[in-house]
């Protein structure tokens, strides 16, 4: 009989018919597939026809062939593996029950009194029962509480099954103390409405009572929604995140940083740049809701972060100690000054010896001068000593080089223009200096990294006698070629399409024995995959049959050659193909990551 390319077949009786001259042979006169789903599913049996199958999972199929004369061993074969003999009922009818658990194919295989025959491949989709899908609509996943806000939280949750649902709740746990005093105490809530879960889309909501949950100032709530479907005898099973409530407790004792600074809290730890600019952002975001009370102290504490974050990056830069905005002027003279100004008066009419050696009644020998200094006696006094500061020493002050030092004093100066308009409530003229000082630390840590430089191989000096002699006996070479033996995939497929294309080109319409065993093994190797997509791969393996058994007609040898061609060309996987024998350069996973990276460049 005649076949076709598309392999889409009305009725099962044309598809196994008498060859040419041959009228003794026995074929499947009719086939009835019924199939009667899961009764969880709440779907009406059907009845087809058509040997192609689309089944939800876990369903009941009954095949039902009738033949046209006595056959026996009446089977049939699913995904070229496990074979299922039919059952006799009556007048050449035979018939099975079986419960369809996972995709794949099969076929249909009888004899009769002359030989073995088998029918079409043929596809089983099976429609997996999928597992509900839960959300909650109404809550963030962090949800802060005072002890005066209102303590009940609607939890409203969207649920969703293909099938149906068969019930969910809510599991909560809450935590109290802290440290190694916790406890934990976990709780089973039901949702007030609806009071049943059932149905394929349900909105559920209940309200959370913290008092009666037990929730004191600083105690935290932690829970999550599950569900369950209807599916037998083991029902699927998911769940939201985790979702957490917390009472702050406002009685806490705190430890400030400075009294008279104005910060509240020292923190935990040192914000970066970027979240500092983060939570700027987000308190220009959220000014219209918040109060004046609360967008002033919460620029301040930014502003404070701001401080730390400055003094943390001045320690590289030899700052000790906090100073006051702007950068100081004078130098030298500046504290020059000051020393003066806050000098005793009545060191002018004492000596120093007198008082500061009290602790000591003998006075030890050594060399002062008339500030009271220790000298030594083989130092020589350096005149440029008055005129230099001791921070300019770049030794001293830093391991930095001058361009990322001068880098770091830039974002150090506008960290105290930030830190400014912070401290006086300004935080969107302060948000362009901290976006300055980013893009400064970036260059600062690009700046910062080493390179170390790549050094050759410093060959040996060469010895004059043996120049232009062409010895080459005491020449080894450190690098060993090693040939590797590359076992290619699908062996049989490859022989299969080196064998079509030599058919094509000789118009070949008949198959020797060798012929078809190459065919068969490819056909073998296809099923493999067949298994996993069987809409795919089931035109060609019919094609393939339909070659071996030279069921297809001169006139469309050729189209049927090049369908199979063309399909085992799109199985075969990617490969860089070679026309030579690469060595072992590089590792498996090396050319696999070549080839992945290769294949984002060309998207």
């Amino acid at each position: 009989p005649k076949r076709t390319l598309t392999g889409e077949v009305p009725n099962i009786a044309q598809e196994i018919k008498p060859a040419t001259g041959d009228t003794l042979a026995t074929f499947i006169k009719s086939l009835t597939i019924n199939i009667t789903p899961p009764h969880y599913t709440q779907l009406n049996p059907s009845s087809s026809t058509h040997p192609h199958m689309s089944v939800p999972e876990a369903s009941m199929v009954t095949w039902l062939a009738i033949f046209t004369s006595e056959v026996k061993n009446v089977k049939i074969i699913f995904s070229g593996r496990d074979s299922t003999e039919l059952k006799y009922t009556s007048n050449n009818t035979y018939s099975i029950q079986k419960v369809i658990t996972g995709s794949g194919f099969y076929q249909i295989q009888w004899t009769d009194l002359r030989a073995t025959y088998r029918s079409d491949y043929y596809k089983i989709e099976v429609t997996e029962d999928q597992a509900p899908k839960v959300e909650i609509s109404n809550l963030m996943q962090f949800t802060k509480l005072h002890l005066t806000d209102n303590l009940n939280v609607e939890v409203k949750s969207l649920l969703r099954d293909d099938f149906g649902l068969a019930d969910a709740d809510i599991i909560a746990t809450v935590s109290k103390g802290s440290g190694e005093s916790v406890k934990f105490r976990e709780e089973k809530l039901r949702f007030t409405s609806p009071g049943k879960i059932t149905g394929k889309e349900i909105h559920a909501s209940v309200i959370l009572n913290l008092l009666k949950l037990g929730l004191e100032p600083g105690d935290e709530l932690y829970f999550y929604v599950q569900a369950f479907d209807n599916k037998f005898p083991v029902a699927n099973h998911s769940r939201t995140e985790t979702f957490f409530i917390s009472v702050q407790d406002t009685t806490t004792e705190i430890t400030a940083a400075d009294a008279g600074l104005g910060v509240d809290l020292m923190p935990e730890y040192f914000r970066s740049q970027r979240q500092i600019i983060i939570d700027t952002e987000k308190l220009l975001k959220e000014k219209k809701r918040l109060s004046r009370q609360v967008f002033n102290s919460t620029s301040n504490e930014l502003g404070y972060d701001q401080k730390v974050l400055r003094l943390r990056y001045g320690q590289f830069l030899g700052e000790e100690a906090d100073s006051g905005i702007g950068l100081q002027v004078g130098g030298h003279e500046t504290e020059k000054q000051e020393d003066e100004k806050d000098k005793d008066p009545s060191k002018e009419f004492g000596h120093k010896h007198d008082t500061e050696n009290e602790h000591n009644l003998v006075e030890p020998k050594k060399d002062h001068d008339h500030d009271g200094e220790v000298k030594n006696p083989e130092e020589k006094e350096d005149p440029m000593k008055d005129f230099m500061h001791n921070h300019d020493d770049g030794e001293e002050a830093t391991f930095f080089v001058q361009s990322v030092k001068a880098k770091l004093k830039a974002a150090l100066t506008l960290m105290w223009d930030a830190e400014l308009y912070l401290r006086l409530y300004e935080p969107a003229k302060s948000l362009p200096y901290q976006y300055k000082i980013l893009n400064l630390l970036k260059e600062i840590s690009n700046d910062s990294r080493i390179y170390v430089h790549r050094t050759g191989f410093d060959p040996p000096p060469l010895k004059e006698d043996k120049r232009l002699t062409a010895d080459l006996s005491e020449v080894k070479t450190s690098s060993n070629q090693h040939g590797q033996e590359k076992e290619e995939s699908l062996p049989a497929i490859r022989k299969a399409l080196i064998l079509t294309e030599e058919m094509l080109n000789k118009n070949q319409v008949t198959l020797l024995v060798g012929e078809k065993q190459v065919f068969n093994k490819a056909g073998q190797e296809l099923a493999v995959l067949a298994v996993e997509e069987p809409g795919i791969h089931l035109v060609t393996l019919s094609l393939i049959k339909s070659l071996v058994d030279q069921n297809v007609e001169d006139s469309e040898m050729t189209s049927v050659l090049t369908r199979i061609r063309k399909d085992l060309w799109k199985v075969l996987p990617d490969e860089a193909l070679s026309p030579t024998r690469q060595p072992s350069t590089t590792h498996v996973l090396d050319q696999k990551f070549l080839r992945s990276l290769d294949a984002m460049t060309h998207e």
